[in-house]
């Protein structure tokens, strides 16, 4: 086979090994938190397909092209994933096309009172298309934990239409942190 069409065998392989580790690491990061197990997978295909595209690369180098036109796709996929990541837009897509499901969950549950002071209440397993181990009501809304989490720490979603207030730390829902999500709904890790 010719030197530059096993090159761009290997370079189209490497893009799909690519494609394939982007989506592991933005669905690791479409959950509150992240799901670090899930993101440690998308690092070894990663790593092979960064080896498949520096072996296509030096194959058509081999060939006499020196700058071929794929050579800027790889670094460029990398690009927009991170931006992806880092505004958080896996998380805000999934949480859009599941968004419904919670708030019917919602609709059924009893109203809290400022007394409420993490009610345990009776949620389905699944909301949407996220596992869910527990809800409590809080004053003024509903936490919800996600069954990942995020690692070591606790993760989920809340719904406050009045906002986060300070009582909403106690003894095992430590210094949560609130990440808005729109119409009153936050997603939410806090360590334990």
């Amino acid at each position: 086979m010719h030197p530059v069409l096993a090159g761009r065998g290997v370079v189209w392989s490497a893009h799909g090994v690519a494609v394939g580790g982007a989506a592991i690491l933005l669905w690791a990061f479409s959950v509150p938190g992240f799901s670090v197990l899930l993101a440690m997978t998308a690092a070894p295909v990663f790593g092979g397909a960064a080896l498949l595209w520096v072996v296509g690369a030096q194959a058509s180098h081999v060939a006499g092209r020196t700058w071929p036109w794929w050579l800027p796709v790889a670094p460029f996929m990398a690009v927009v994933v991170l931006a992806l990541l880092v505004i958080g837009v896996p998380v805000r897509v999934r949480w859009a096309l599941n968004r419904e499901a919670f708030e019917t969950v919602v609709a059924g549950l009893p109203r809290s009172t400022p007394a409420t002071r993490f009610d345990r209440v009776e949620v389905p397993a699944r909301v949407g298309g996220y596992g869910i181990r527990s809800a409590c009501l809080v004053p003024g809304g509903v936490v919800f934990y996600e069954e990942h989490g995020a690692f070591f720490d606790d993760a989920g979603f809340a719904y406050l239409p009045g906002g986060p207030t300070s009582s909403l730390g106690n003894g095992s829902f430590e210094s949560p942190t609130f990440r808005s999500l729109g119409g009153g709904w936050y997603g939410w890790t806090a360590s334990w």
